[in-house]
């Protein structure tokens, strides 16, 4: 049962990219606001296609993005030899089936190698690179939208500024990031050559957003932009590059099928399917492929910048030692120790110059290779804003003091697992719990978030606009429901909060709020004997009752119990909230994520060992909330 759910899952995440296509329909209202600049998008890793040879029409495709259409026949003809190494996987056989996804990879793409010096084997290029040849309603009419990036989310742009007024960014992204920076800094010289401007503004995603922060660092006191919205940026890496290289991954397969879900707008909640299932199934194929895949992939400097500084040198000692690789080497420790630490200073030199730049990042989840970071599973959060977090499922202590007082406003998560205080921008990072990777736009609070600093110069920092806070909850309709305290502060409670508004997230279906609970105060809320029914898209005020203490700086939780008409009827949302209410308390350290339901309060370990073992410890937790709380508010 174990190895058929992990076959679907590897499916499922394989094939999600080109189903992704439903996105939240809300009007941003900007009008009137617009700026005159034109947009690039500066895409994620290996978006650009790329081609040996000169000429789009006759070259010959290198790269042409993730297309399982050539691969999958190759694999379908090897299906006997992958059924074969399936069967034996029970007693370690990995390396079996790795081998050959190895091989038809190569065959897939078999120009995309690298030599042990970071030069490319083959001449590739991007198949379009001009400004002229890259702008939206042009490439729509050369039958080209392979080079249109983030379709979709190009689209919402091209609703507000036309076609002719989002340009396209293409590099061979295997290449290290002061080449690809560099590329970037010829292209906008070129966009504003072509349009006219004087100014662009960017939307740079992932790997993108790390192309656009070295550029910044390197060009930006030329002061060519005027917006940039860095969506899940890769500034200081991805623990996916480590973790591979170091063959340390643990794949994640709640935390992927979490992702379809928010992916695709599902209403039904899958991920619990996988709960009480032990995978390790990828873990050992994906450590099988990497020495395979070493001479095609493990010379691209890309993958080299990708590794977070704290790993970098020891990895760089293990694979990047030999004569033949010292130039490769060279160049991406000029990145790690000359480049990257100066991205903070640059980042800020920009905003002082006048330049908006704005970071947009996911939390709550950890890394889908199995880091136990926070992250938005593909990017940690400490790489892509700057910001201090406590280890995954933990949080820092009440009363905990930031690391930078950064003129006295108080930078911590009210769940207290981020200290924005670190970060490259610390007035200018939003944080949205459970927005995955680069799908800003997937949640109307980012989506309007983002085309707003954009397009406009209306907000200039987290204290501009009270519906955008520094800290976000995706409203991604896959979430079911949406809570918030209602105080004066989104995420604080002060004096005056007596209150929570919970919104039903879904579409076409009604949810029955059945209990909502506290786990570090009897709170008494008025949800009564059978529950409040919301219908799609409804909101409600919901009172409560009880003494919050006259503390600043605690951290409190509050689960909310509901029921759905879904593959999954029964679920719950837990968010931590923090206390300033009065004088602030002492600490240090972290601790792990308090309790959600009763059950974590009783000391049973053995039924609760059972129960885990069984599959059935979230579901018996939450009916004994759900009878607390009724007996609570009799």
């Amino acid at each position: 049962m174990k190895k058929i759910l992990s076959i679907l899952l590897c499916i499922t995440v394989l094939f999600s990219s080109f189903v992704f296509s439903a996105f939240a329909e809300s009007e941003v209202n900007i009008k009137g606001e617009i700026t005159d600049y034109p947009v690039i998008v500066v895409p994620g890793y290996s978006a650009a296609w790329l081609m040996y040879g000169d000429d789009p029409e006759t070259a010959e495709c290198a790269w042409n993005g993730l297309n399982f259409d050539e691969l999958l026949p190759r694999l379908l003809d090897r299906i006997y030899e992958l059924g074969a190494g399936l069967a034996v996987m029970s007693i370690d056989n990995a390396n079996w089936v790795a081998k050959i996804l190895a091989e038809e990879i190569k065959n897939t793409w078999p120009l995309m190698g690298c030599n042990p010096d970071g030069t490319s084997k083959y001449e590739l290029q991007p198949y379009y690179f001009a400004a002229k040849d890259t702008r939206t309603d042009v490439l729509d009419e050369k039958d080209a939208g392979f080079s249109i990036h983030d379709r979709e989310n190009a689209e919402i742009i091209c609703d507000y500024i036309g076609e002719e007024n989002v340009y396209n960014f293409n590099v061979d992204w295997r290449m290290g990031m002061e080449y690809c920076a560099g590329q970037l800094n010829k292209y906008i010289k070129d966009v504003k050559a072509y349009s006219g401007s004087d100014k662009v503004n960017i939307l740079a995603i992932s790997q993108g957003g790390q192309t656009a922060a070295t550029y910044l660092t390197l060009y930006g006191e030329q002061m060519d932009v005027d917006n940039v919205v860095l969506s899940s940026p890769a500034i200081g890496g991805s623990a996916l590059a480590s973790d591979f290289l170091s063959r340390n991954a643990h794949i994640d397969e709640q935390g992927i099928m979490r992702m379809v879900e928010h992916g695709m707008f599902m209403e039904d909640d899958y991920e619990w399917l996988l709960r009480a299932n032990e995978l390790g199934f990828l873990d050992n194929i994906f450590d099988a492929l990497i020495p395979y895949l070493a001479d095609s992939l493990g010379y691209w400097e890309s993958i080299w910048d990708f590794v977070p500084a704290e790993y970098y040198e020891d990895l760089r000692d293990e694979y990047l030692s030999s004569p033949e690789c010292a130039p490769l080497a060279e160049s991406s420790d000029h990145f790690h120790y000359d480049i990257l630490p100066k991205v903070t200073e640059k980042l800020r030199a920009c905003q002082a110059n006048g330049m908006n730049i704005s970071i947009i990042t996911g939390t709550g989840d950890r890394m889908m290779s199995g880091l136990d970071v926070y992250a938005d599973g593909i990017i940690p959060v400490s790489s892509a804003t700057g910001a201090t977090c406590a280890p995954y499922g933990e949080r820092f202590n009440d009363g905990y003091t930031q690391l930078d007082e950064w003129n006295g406003k108080y930078k911590v998560s009210p769940d207290m697992t981020i200290d924005a205080s670190t970060c490259y921008l610390p007035d200018n990072t939003w944080f949205s719990i459970h927005n995955f990777h680069g799908w800003t736009w997937f949640s109307d609070c980012t989506k309007e978030l983002a085309m707003t600093l954009l397009l406009t110069d209306r907000i200039t920092d987290v204290y501009s606009d009270k519906s955008h806070p520094q800290f976000l909850y995706s409203d991604n309709l896959s979430e079911t429901i949406w809570f918030d305290l209602n105080s004066e502060t989104a995420g604080m409670i002060d004096k005056e909060t007596n209150s929570i508004t919970i919104k039903n997230l879904l579409k076409e279906k009604n949810v029955t709020i059945t209990a909502i609970y506290c786990p570090e105060f009897n709170l008494k809320f008025n949800t009564g004997l059978l529950g409040i029914e919301l219908a799609p898209g409804e909101s409600k005020e919901i009172t409560f009752s009880g003494k919050i203490p006259e503390v600043s700086k605690q951290c409190v939780h509050f689960t909310v119990c509901y029921t759905a008409d879904t593959k999954t009827p029964l679920n719950y949302k837990t968010r931590g909230f923090t206390i300033m209410n009065g004088n602030s308390l002492d600490g240090s350290g972290t601790t792990a994520v308090s309790e959600n339901g009763i059950l974590d309060t009783i000391d049973m370990p053995i039924i609760k060992a059972i129960l885990n073992k069984c599959g059935l410890y979230e579901l018996v937790s939450m009916f004994l909330t759900i009878i607390y709380s009724k007996i609570n508010i009799i």
